[in-house]
């Protein structure tokens, strides 16, 4: 009986099993720091790796803040222009002037923004928020994904090949809990950027003990690098993927 070749892979073509660049990808972020929360690790590789990446944010507007109080729209604006450049991607504003308002918006104004934005973009991976975020604005906006990113005949509409919902470290009730099925490998490197990039996002920035702290950022990376025998790694949830 003929014996088996073992397949041996270096860290190098493992990484090009999943070779970002080149890549046109999408992430979805209901309000200004959603996108470092859940994919600062990718935005950051996708950097490393040259891929080309615009980050669409829902809502932008003043707000209320549990902890520092009103930030003025203003601010945000100024933080995501700063986290944009040290992230090397491009960015799109769907609604400003509000916050906490897509629950009340028609749902098939959200999906038209974000059927046009695919069609224009053309992404070949599509990153969308947690759809059982305790956060309205999140949960509407996740639906609206659903929604808009439909299969449909490729002659009809662009079709991104890979869909995936990204993690949100907030938990409220055991059914609610985040589980991953897919992760992006992450160096020091790309971690340490994710640091940086929340805390351009000068307003959101918070002390531990707290879910979006640099140190629990950092813990969960850890947490989900265990996961996968790596370093640091990010969490997501394959919704769609195709292989080509």
């Amino acid at each position: 009986m003929k014996k088996c070749s073992k397949a041996i892979y270096t860290n190098k073509q493992m990484y090009s099993m999943i070779d970002l660049k080149g890549k046109r990808i999408m992430i979805i972020s209901p309000h200004p720091d959603d996108e470092i929360i859940g994919c600062g690790g990718l935005i950051m590789r996708s950097k490393r790796e040259k891929a080309d990446m615009l980050v669409v944010y829902a809502c932008v507007g003043s707000s209320r803040q549990l902890v520092t109080g009103h930030t003025e729209e203003k601010t945000r604006l100024k933080e995501i222009e700063k986290v944009s450049k040290i992230g090397g991607f491009r960015y799109h504003i769907m609604f400003i002037g509000e916050f906490f308002k897509l629950d009340v918006r028609p749902q098939k104004e959200i999906v038209d923004k974000i059927e046009d934005l695919s069609e224009k973009y053309g992404p070949d991976i599509i990153c969308i928020p947690f759809g059982k975020s305790y956060d309205q604005d999140h949960r509407a906006l996740f639906s609206a994904c659903i929604t808009a990113l439909r299969p449909v005949p490729r002659s009809v509409r662009h079709m991104p090949d890979v869909v995936i919902e990204y993690e949100e470290p907030y938990s409220w009730t055991m059914g609610e809990i985040f589980a991953p099925n897919f992760y992006i490998d992450l160096n020091e490197e790309d971690i340490n950027g994710k640091v940086r990039l929340m805390k351009a996002h000068a307003t959101q920035d918070r002390k531990d003990p707290f879910p979006r702290s640099a140190e629990n950022l950092r813990r969960l990376a850890k947490m989900r690098g265990v996961e996968t025998g790596t370093s640091y790694a990010e969490a997501y949830r394959i919704l769609r993927m195709i292989v080509r």
